[in-house]
């Protein structure tokens, strides 16, 4: 997927996961597992919907791409909640135990559950 096409995404109230393949290239994450936001101890970005402009939002996707260190277990999150722009790093966990253990330790709220497209509330 191209950054302006996840920047539409968000601006229509969508959300998205996406692996980091390279700074030009992010792939739609269609494995299964739950997504655990924090990974290297990131706050998720975060902005009014509204003042969200594109170059802000590729600045922020190509620092997240630079920040993976592994693009096989983590995938760049974006969404939008009551009217405010999400963005993180997250690092995805097969098993719904550790996935919430691990989000409990990071003070996390929810994680992402990819098999049935959505969060689960801790």
């Amino acid at each position: 997927m191209t950054t302006i096409s996840l920047y539409h995404l968000l601006q229509s109230g969508e959300g998205f996961s996406v692996r980091p393949v390279g700074i030009d290239k992010l792939h739609t994450y269609n494995g299964g597992g739950y997504a655990v936001g924090g990974a290297q101890d990131f706050k998720p970005f975060e902005i009014d919907n509204e003042s969200l402009s594109f170059i802000h939002f590729e600045k922020v996707m190509n620092g997240l791409v630079c920040s993976s260190l592994d693009r096989d277990t983590q995938v760049i999150g974006g969404w939008v909640d009551e009217g405010r722009v999400y963005i993180e790093l997250s690092d995805i966990v097969q098993s719904k135990y550790v996935a919430v253990e691990l989000a409990k330790a990071r003070k996390e709220k929810a994680i992402y559950d990819f098999a049935n497209s959505k969060s689960i509330y801790l």
